[in-house]
């Protein structure tokens, strides 16, 4: 098994050098079909030769009249006018139509497939075709010029809007004024436009706000919303039917699956943990201090994994270090941590969802963003954020963290939350250690000697040959050279340490990556059963510590709360007992036991910290693909390893090394995001293919005017972006959005990568109102409501469209 593991690293290493220095993919023949020019490209002759085609030398035909658009469902027709015109750079005669025939100009003139046009054939009208041969017939005059043809056409109902171009071979038969016959052939190109009906759009609009309503009110789930959009919008005739489950196919979801499993591998192994441990000392006892590393943290964190998972991780350090060590309110600093994480999202093209999807729905021949191209702009934005949060916007939440918490910051009491306001004196844990030359004289040795004494109970005992020993059992002793881990009363721990000449540490060192990680360990209460076979027996006739690996700490029975002489009580059905131990234990004891209810959240995904080593070469590995892609080949004609492969590579070498089991990643990923996901991309395609999103456009950029300039452009589409997300998902304002924000910078002449930009960034400006997910997690904890959200967010919103606005008019303008 090793040997295979080892073997899956040296494959994973191996994928990026090949690709990297394989002459073959440099050299790919896809590259050079890709790289040709368009002009070339299009010259190609249809019949498959490789010759480029040529347009008549004296034949030029274009329309009589200017095109005008093509109305989905109506029929009509065209007037083609050909003329004779003397080649390019000659100086001889134009020559005339042979006369000697009866059709001296045929056309076969052809309409793509996806333009749904069809021509209608006077001889069999019922059977219109996509390509048809026009005959011009000879006039009677003989120096009449030019000939002309009527080309009668139908539009299916169903098609899409878009542009198009008609292919026409021409065959001419024409004369020299000296009497030689000539013959003239080439091909040329016709462009025409195709649009919905009016009362198409008006249904698009109606869905769309059909949509946003169920969004607003969520009578049914939003997954379950866009799931109904996808299917529903064939059956209205509003998407080609064969973009339907584009979405669920598509990269961006692919790529959300991906960063949902390694998120949940990087968890799972302990990583993030291990970086906020050696930051705990620098956070000192500064509240101010504790946002700006903790948010700056968070914030890059973001940027390679989900900011709702990164959130989660952080939930439990910040919750230890400001309610234990600096003795604040927690709401004091865990709104301003939890936006930091969602500005994070936008330093990386895979922070955030809309993100992740963006280069999705961009317009085919738009190029993509690559891995850090946004970065500059997200780095901004992280600052800005971050400098106003850990000021004004903990200013403004001083005064809530008092009405929250019911009392003033560093009173006694302050930190007594959750189960511990529960257990008054079980206070931990602490570190202590036994010195070398540590002489027990007639102190008492053993853990249950030591526990009667002193009320101390000792969880977990490293020895000095670097064993632990977790839940030790009541007869072992401590010894010179043990590391203790404690709970108990403060001035009872004093005591101890005191009367046994030991060493109480300020900080942990032996402890912190397990007994001190509540990612890995903790207290959690459990109720006896009614049919309990506990019932009657004593925590020593069970055997406690050794049959269930934990340390009972405490035990509740009719009313009152027992701390002494655990050992020797019998316990009742509905007893509650007080238990520490690491959650692994704990999912055992669920399991496996039935005599025991825990009542008490805990972790439901204990750490694997041996792990992670190899969830980081995981992640490392990824991300070294994702940059390559980005750098290397996002430019290149062909990329044989997008953002969706790099992540899926890394989430697959996450379960091939055991970080996280199959059944493990399944659960990792959020089924709901995914379908919403895959619902709602297909609604930015009807948007466009509809033609509603330019129509949009083409409506406010003439109600606007002359006042229509880029930099109003900017700040519109950026407030409309964050108007959006407070009343449907980010996801879903990206998808709506992006179609219309194109379609104006087209109509006033701005790049259109410049509103993809606005809007793939501007949609994570969810500040105002909790419902973003990251907003909803922390605002439980927090204890916020909504006018907190509104007072802190509505300044950070606007700051937020400032530097977006500035940034993106400095970078790409």
């Amino acid at each position: 098994m090793r040997t295979l593991r080892w073997l899956i690293v040296v494959v994973c290493l191996a994928v990026p050098t090949v690709i990297v220095v394989n002459p073959f993919i440099a050299n790919h023949p896809f590259d050079e079909a890709f790289a040709l020019p368009l002009s070339f490209a299009q010259q190609l002759d249809t019949s498959g030769s490789h010759a480029p085609s040529r347009s008549p030398r004296f034949v030029s035909v274009q329309m009589k009249k200017k095109l005008k658009t093509l109305i989905a469902g109506e029929t009509g027709s065209f007037e083609l006018e050909a003329r004779l015109n003397a080649p390019e750079g000659s100086f001889g005669n134009v020559p005339l139509w042979d006369r000697s025939v009866t059709t001296p100009l045929a056309i076969w003139i052809a309409s793509p497939d996806n333009s749904g046009i069809a021509f209608i054939d006077r001889q069999h009208p019922d059977r219109p075709h996509q390509h048809i041969l026009v005959k011009f017939a000879l006039p009677a005059d003989p120096d009449s010029q030019p000939l002309t043809a009527v080309v009668e056409y139908r539009v299916n109902p169903r098609t899409i809007s878009g542009k198009h171009t008609f292919w026409m071979d021409i065959y001419a038969e024409l004369t020299t004024p000296d009497g030689n016959k000539v013959q003239d052939m080439g091909n040329t190109r016709l462009p025409f436009e195709v649009d919905t009906h009016l009362r198409t759009k008006l249904l698009m609009l109606a869905v769309i706000a059909a949509a946003i309503f169920f969004f607003i009110v969520e009578w049914v789930r939003v997954d379950v919303v866009a799931m109904a959009m996808m299917v529903l919008l064939p059956e209205l005739g509003l998407l080609n039917a064969k973009d339907t489950f584009k979405g669920l196919s598509s990269n961006a979801v692919v790529a959300i699956i991906g960063v949902m499993i390694i998120s949940y591998g990087l968890n799972r192994a302990g990583l993030v943990n291990r970086m906020i441990q050696p930051l705990l000392k620098t956070v000192g006892t500064s509240s101010r201090r504790l946002t700006v590393i903790f948010s700056s943290l968070i914030a890059v964190i973001s940027s390679v994994m989900q900011n709702t998972g990164a959130a989660v991780l952080f939930l439990p350090a910040i919750r230890l270090v400001a309610s234990y060590r600096l003795k604040i309110p927690i709401s004091r600093v865990l709104m301003p941590i939890g936006m930091a994480a969602i500005l994070g999202g936008t330093l990386t093209m895979i922070g955030t969802s809309p993100l992740i999807l963006l280069n999705d729905i961009l317009p085919p021949g738009m190029p993509k963003f690559s891995f850090l191209e946004l970065t500059p702009i997200g780095l901004a934005l992280v600052v800005g954020g971050i400098a106003y949060l850990s000021t004004v916007g903990m200013r403004v939440l001083a005064g809530h963290s008092e009405h929250a918490s019911g009392c003033r910051p560093n009173e006694t009491g302050c930190d007594e939350t959750g189960i511990l306001g529960s257990y008054p004196l079980i206070k931990g844990p602490f570190e202590i250690a036994v010195p070398e030359n540590f002489q027990p004289a007639f102190r008492p040795q053993s853990v249950r000697q030591i526990r009667r004494r002193f009320l101390v109970n000792i969880v977990a005992s490293a020895k000095s040959d670097g064993t632990t020993d977790i839940a030790p059992i009541p007869e072992s002793a401590i010894e010179p050279g043990h590391i203790l881990c404690v709970y108990g009363p403060v001035k009872a721990v004093a005591r101890f340490v005191r009367d046994f000449g030991l060493v109480l540490k300020a900080e942990p060192e032996i402890f912190k990556d397990n007994m001190f990680n509540p990612s890995l360990a903790g207290m959690v209460e459990g109720v006896v059963s009614p049919r309990s076979s506990l019932i009657g027996r004593t925590i020593r006739e069970i055997r406690f510590r050794e049959t269930f690996g934990l340390t009972p700490l405490a035990i509740h029975q009719s009313g009152k709360t027992y701390y002494r002489l655990l050992a020797d009580r019998p316990l009742q059905a509905g007893d509650a007992v007080l238990v520490h131990g690491t959650w692994e234990q704990l999912h055992a004891l669920e399991d496996l036991h039935h005599n025991l209810i825990i009542i008490t959240p805990f972790e439901k995904e204990f750490h694997k910290p041996e792990k992670s080593g190899w969830a980081l070469t995981c992640f490392l590995a990824a991300l070294f693909l994702m940059i390559l892609s980005s750098f290397y080949f996002q430019n290149r004609p062909y990329n044989p390893i997008p953002l969706s492969v790099c992540l899926m590579l890394g989430a697959v070498g996450m379960i091939m090394t055991r970080v996280v089991t199959i059944n493990e990643a399944y659960r990792a990923v959020d089924w709901r995001t995914v379908f919403l996901l895959g619902g709602l991309i297909p609604l930015g395609m009807a948007m466009d293919q509809t033609g509603t999103a330019a129509w949009i456009a083409r409506g406010i950029v003439l109600g606007l005017g002359s006042l229509m300039s880029p930099l109003l452009f900017l700040i519109v589409l950026a407030t409309l972006s964050c108007g959006f997300t407070m009343v449907i998902s980010n996801v879903g304002a990206c998808t709506l959005l992006v179609p219309l924000g194109i379609s104006i910078a087209t109509q006033i002449g701005v790049d259109p990568r410049v509103a993809a930009i606005v809007v793939g960034l501007g949609v994570s400006n969810s500040f105002i109102l909790p419902t973003h997910q990251v907003n909803a997690l922390y605002m439980g904890p927090g204890a916020y409501r909504t006018r907190d959200y509104i007072k802190v967010g509505s300044l950070l919103a606007i700051i937020y469209i400032s530097i977006l606005v500035a940034m993106t008019y400095a970078f790409y303008m």
